[in-house]
């Protein structure tokens, strides 16, 4: 497994409980264990099932969350899945010094809360120049980017983003989702609805590997050659 942050180079990760890719002690213990268990086990699960799964998800475009938990158990596994991903937002601010939102801190002891926080999920369709044994073992991490306003100023609203594998977490606080990253997700739904997206296009790809002379060259060239990327 690969792990990326701001785009640096990739470096392997020896197992999900390696240092590199945990934050340094943020939230008290008993926040990070006891309250955290059933959000982290519902990621577990829904980890598990996209990559077991990646096929139907190219072909449909969605993920349905009762497939993923079971009919019996989906509708208190999606805050579930939701509060993870808040987790993961909340330390990644506060790992950049950023105070983390009152709202995202209360709605973690509560069943039913109002937030500012809007998840979408999306292909990648550049990891698709990737084997696909590469392309699921890939994990990346982005910067916080605080969205400011040209007529307010500074304003406390960020967006952030998460890899797994070609699927895309992103992360937007006090913003809209912008058009074609998939729909916004709160929880409040039990179908992901799946954006698509290049982090980078097949020529810029190209250009970076005849540059650096790597062996994934010829690779490009033919998925050029064959029409561009497919989602397969």
């Amino acid at each position: 497994m690969l792990h990326f942050k701001a785009g640096n180079n990739g470096r392997n990760v020896p197992s999900a409980n390696s240092k590199i890719i945990k934050y340094k002690p943020i939230i008290c213990s008993k926040c990070n264990n006891a309250l955290s268990q059933p959000w982290d086990k519902a990621y577990e699960i829904f980890e598990k099932w996209i990559f077991e799964n990646s096929k139907i998800i190219f072909k449909n475009r969605f993920i349905p969350l009762e497939l993923v938990y079971g009919t019996d158990g989906f509708s208190y596994q999606c805050p579930n899945l939701y509060k993870y991903f808040v987790k993961a937002f909340g330390c990644r601010l506060a790992s950049s010094g950023i105070p983390v939102p009152k709202d995202l801190v209360k709605l973690l002891t509560k069943e039913y809360f109002v937030t500012n926080l809007r998840l979408c999920f999306a292909i990648n369709e550049s990891t698709f120049a990737m084997k696909p044994e590469d392309r699921d073992n890939f994990l990346g991490v982005g910067d916080i980017t605080r969205i400011d306003s040209k007529s307010k100023g500074a304003m406390n609203r960020y967006s952030w983003y998460i890899n797994l594998g070609w699927l895309r977490v992103w992360f937007f606080y006090d913003y809209n989702v912008p058009c074609g990253l998939g729909s916004p997700w709160t929880s409040d739904s039990d179908c992901l609805y799946l954006g698509v997206f290049q982090s980078a296009s097949l020529d810029e790809l190209i250009k970076i590997a005849r540059k650096d002379n790597t062996p994934i060259l010829d690779r490009l060239e033919q998925i050029k050659k064959n029409g561009g990327f497919k989602i397969e």
